[in-house]
């Protein structure tokens, strides 16, 4: 509960803030980005490189698991060999956490992170971001960016429902997420303790009433509730739980392509696909010009390829995905509707599904 209560204070803090004026040395990433932008093609390629060859590193706070960071820091180490990354893992909320105390102290050490985008308008609003509006923006999915180039998505993560082979009969599947509720699930049923974005979702597709009434009778099916979605698919994988109804599609695949007794299970009658993960400089990145090349090349189709070959649903448009949701209604969450009620989702979860304060 310690990250939980931590994040509810950040967001209501950060709700509370006013847009400041910028600082001279926010706007100075910005606009030293802003300028090269506007060059021609070779000349800002040529132009960034020189400046990543004289700062030599980059750090990176990412949120996605270690295994698949290092794939990426491997590859673009390998095109950039002049720029060695220091790469800090945490979940969102603990990166949410480091980023903010850092900048309160005064503190500027990070210059790339990824935070799924429920997160963008308290990052906005503390000025821990820089807008970068790069070229390979253009590329993106419909509602993976921005006008303004401080929302800028990698990919986004289906939540699907993962089950243990060797514990259901595939006729015992549930089909929907109301069949959830029923009995026999009682106890049955894994959750990652964070899963704001699908609760999001579900009041999105339902409504205000109905969504919440869900939420609410699905609190009380004795969640088997944990701390990271990836811990919690190893424990459907390992037999300790039958079900879990928030698996992500990469974490089902990574499992699958081991060898573990894994089904994934796209529900009825919607999909949930997560608020897309937006990857940032900061504002007062200490290696901007390294941060820019790192942006883009996670941006770029190759960044993209590696992340949809770990099984992401990646954000340009013409790189397909592993786990195809194919025609079934995708619900994807909105940063821009969700990011300013993030503090609601926080106490909603808490309340109606973890059901904190019941007895």
């Amino acid at each position: 509960m310690k990250h939980r209560s931590l994040l509810l204070c950040l967001l209501f803090a950060f709700g509370c803030l006013s847009l400041l004026p910028k600082t001279a040395a926010a706007q100075s990433v910005e606009e030293l980005l802003d300028k090269i932008n506007r060059l021609p093609a070779a000349e800002r390629q040529q132009k960034l490189t020189a400046g990543a060859r004289k700062e030599g590193e980059l750090v990176w706070y990412s949120t996605m698991n270690r295994e698949n960071s290092q794939e990426l820091i491997n590859l673009f180490e390998k095109e950039h060999p002049y720029v060695r990354i220091k790469l800090l893992n945490g979940s969102a909320v603990q990166t949410m956490t480091r980023v903010s105390s850092e900048y309160s102290a005064k503190s500027y050490l990070f210059d790339i992170t990824h935070i799924r985008g429920l997160f963008l308008a308290p990052l906005r609003k503390r000025q821990i971001i820089a807008a970068y509006r790069s070229p390979f923006r253009d590329a993106l999915r419909p509602g993976y960016k921005d006008n303004e180039g401080y929302f800028n998505a990698i990919f986004t993560q289906g939540q699907l429902f993962l089950a243990n082979r060797n514990l259901l009969k595939p006729q015992d599947y549930p089909k929907s997420i109301e069949d959830l509720l029923a009995p026999r699930w009682k106890g049955q049923l894994g959750m990652d303790d964070e899963s704001y974005d699908w609760l999001a979702a579900l009041i999105d597709y339902y409504g205000d009433e109905k969504g919440k009434q869900i939420a609410e009778r699905l609190g009380r099916q004795q969640l088997n509730l944990r701390k990271g979605n990836n811990l919690l698919g190893q424990l459907v994988a390992a037999g300790e739980i039958p079900l879990m109804i928030d698996g992500y599609n990469h974490t089902g695949y990574l499992l699958k392509s081991k060898g573990a007794p894994i089904e994934i299970l796209f529900p009825e009658p919607y999909v949930v696909a997560k608020t897309p993960t937006g990857v940032w400089i900061g504002a007062r990145a200490p290696h901007p010009h390294s941060a820019a090349l790192f942006v883009d090349f996670l941006l770029s189709k190759r960044g993209q390829e590696v992340m949809a070959a770990q099984g992401r649903w990646v954000s340009r448009q013409e790189v397909k995905y592993l786990v195809d949701p194919d025609n079934r209604r995708v619900q994807t969450v909105s940063p821009f509707k969700w990011g300013e009620r993030a503090n609601d989702l926080v106490e909603l979860l808490d309340r109606l599904i973890l059901r904190k304060g019941s007895k």
